[in-house]
């Protein structure tokens, strides 16, 4: 890190007949350029301010706009007008292997402009040029043909940690974590791969610590307790990414490391296997307010901290994509501020402060204290509703989500079934026995039609089952007669079966009936059997089954259980 020392601030001091020199005028300009500078770096930080758009002008070369920009020492960067180049003839740029991903950066740059002579040099010939009389404060574009640091971008890393676990030059694996979570809050581990884009198939995977800080839940990118992520041949971009949940398991002040077992980090590019040796964990504080403690590590820091810049104070305006086409190269794509360096002004951070309700320790906001998201889950038909919410301590952010089944089949239900209703010893109008006489009413017990409480049609009819040699040959022998029989008297399908008028009655919250029976003249035999058929329409199953659903889904926010928990009936639904 190359430290700036903007101080001591000395003034000159004019008097009459002070003799001034070339040192006096140059304290002069020292002292405004460094107090603004000083200012620049822990006021605004480094970055664009405006403008600097990178756009590819052709296969080959790029067009820089016109915009301003601060690097690490606070000095501004002024690009007066667009400039276009050609990525072979920058430097720093190597023309060997073009399968790469390149950096297109910036730097502050001064000149000198107006050579004249020096009249004081008496060691100058009188025809040498030998001074400047101007310096013109300008700007160097150059590439970088290797990925900076991670700890070079200071405020990318004030809240997240970022560690480089494998960089060969074609491939960079990094695993982000944040620097500080809250007792038992559910956090996001990410994990990036940056690759050229004629890399082959690529796998990284390890196995995790635990400790501390358990997996949440199976992310999905989990494989027999391992993390992996796969990023396949066709993939097009060059930067691929991975998150997973991970819990905070320790209470606040308890450190831990996050990150892979020791041995077990493996990262295969096509047929090559390479064992990861490097360190592949990051440490983690659990603290009681995340926000208050980044309040907290931004106060504590020294001044040669703030001042702190890289040795090389530029800023990344880009980077470019090349795919290699025979000798020579093309620029795929081109990714503006890979790593975020923009600098936003003041107007700007309190709209967005204001949005998203943030604030400064002791101001105020105009949005609520919390925000709140829904999502809708579709379930199995047989399934019953479900509700649940997901609470993020670290953004006050609410997500419910609804899990409703689908609609059941829209076939009606039917059932059917038998019953022997007996002619003698039962029971009629009268109080009296009957033995098949006509002009007599005969009951059945109450049926269960097994489709459950509610509406149905309930259809029934005389069955018959005879042996006779006759019914046989008529092919009747096995016959069920609905409705009116007697319109088949005299015709060669009449059995002779008694003339009957038949009727029900339905229990719909019991899910029963009852069968009703009226001899219209005699009867021959002990009992006459009867064939019924229940019919529920889909239109009543749907509804019924809605009522029930919303009846429990009503229960069980009253009780503030889930299907599992006991329902408290003391408790109501609030309004």
């Amino acid at each position: 890190m190359k430290k700036s020392r903007f101080f001591p601030f000395e003034r000159n001091r004019y008097f009459y007949g002070k003799l001034l020199t070339v040192r006096d005028f140059e304290s002069e300009q020292k002292y405004f350029n460094d107090k603004r500078r000083l200012l620049n770096r822990l006021l605004f930080g480094s970055g664009v301010v405006a403008g600097l758009q990178v756009v590819a002008v052709d296969d080959k070369s790029v067009s820089v706009q016109s915009g301003l920009a601060l690097d690490g020492l606070g000095r501004e960067i002024t690009v007066s007008s667009p400039v276009t180049l050609k990525l072979s003839m920058m430097e720093g740029f190597n023309n060997n292997d073009y399968a790469k991903n390149v950096y297109l950066c910036i730097a502050y740059d001064e000149k000198g402009k107006e050579p004249v002579h020096a009249v004081a040099n008496s060691s100058a010939r009188p025809d040498e040029i030998s001074e400047y009389n101007r310096v013109v404060e300008g700007y160097r574009l150059f590439i970088r043909e290797n990925a900076p640091e991670p700890a070079q971008f200071e405020w990318n890393e004030f809240a997240l940690a970022t560690a480089v676990l494998y960089d060969d030059g074609h491939v960079r694996v990094l695993q982000t974590v944040p620097r500080y979570v809250t007792e038992g809050e559910t956090f996001e581990a990410r994990l990036r791969v940056e690759k050229t884009l004629q890399t082959p198939p690529i796998t990284f995977e390890y196995e995790p610590l635990g400790g501390l800080f358990p997996l949440a839940e199976d992310p999905g990118c989990s494989t027999a307790g391992k993390i992996r992520i796969d990023v396949p041949a066709d993939n097009k971009s060059d930067d691929f990414v991975v998150q997973w949940p991970v819990r905070a398991a320790g209470s606040a002040g308890d450190k831990g490391d996050f990150g892979s077992k020791p041995g077990t980090a493996v990262l295969t590019i096509g047929d090559r296997r390479i064992q990861v040796e490097s360190a592949c964990s990051q440490t983690i504080e659990i603290v009681a307010d995340t926000e208050e403690k980044l309040w907290e590590a931004y106060a504590a820091r020294s001044m040669d901290e703030a001042l702190g810049s890289p040795a090389e104070p530029e800023v990344v305006l880009a980077k470019i994509s090349l795919l290699q086409m025979g000798p020579s190269y093309v620029i795929d794509h081109v990714t503006p501020l890979p790593f975020n360096e923009l600098i936003a002004n003041s107007p700007l951070l309190g709209i967005l402060a204001r949005r998203t309700g943030s604030s400064l320790p002791g101001g105020g906001s105009d949005r609520a204290a919390f925000t709140a998201g829904a999502s809708v889950q579709q379930l199995e038909a047989d399934e019953p509703p479900q509700f649940s919410v997901d609470y993020r301590a670290d953004k006050s952010h609410f997500d419910f989500t609804l899990g409703l089944p689908q609609q059941r089949s829209a076939q009606d239900e039917i059932s059917s079934g038998v019953v022997d209703l007996p002619l003698a010893g039962g029971i009629v109008k009268s109080g009296m026995i009957s033995f098949g006489k006509q002009e007599r009413s005969y009951y059945t017990d109450e049926i269960s039609h097994g489709l459950g409480p509610g509406q149905v049609m309930v259809t029934v009819g005389l069955e018959v089952a005879d042996n006779d040699m006759i019914p046989d040959l008529l092919n009747v022998n096995e016959s069920v007669f609905y409705g009116a029989s007697d319109v088949f008297q005299g015709s060669d399908y009449d059995i002779g079966l008694p003339k009957v008028s038949v009727g029900t009655v339905v229990y719909p919250r019991r899910g029963t009936f009852r069968i009703g029976l009226k001899l219209l003249s005699p009867a021959e035999g002990a009992s006459l059997r009867l064939r019924w058929w229940a019919v529920r329409s889909s239109k009543d199953t749907a509804q019924q089954a809605a009522a029930a659903d919303l009846s429990f889904s009503e229960r069980e926010a009253a009780a503030g259980t889930d299907s599992s928990g006991a329902l408290d009936g003391s408790q109501t639904r609030p309004r």
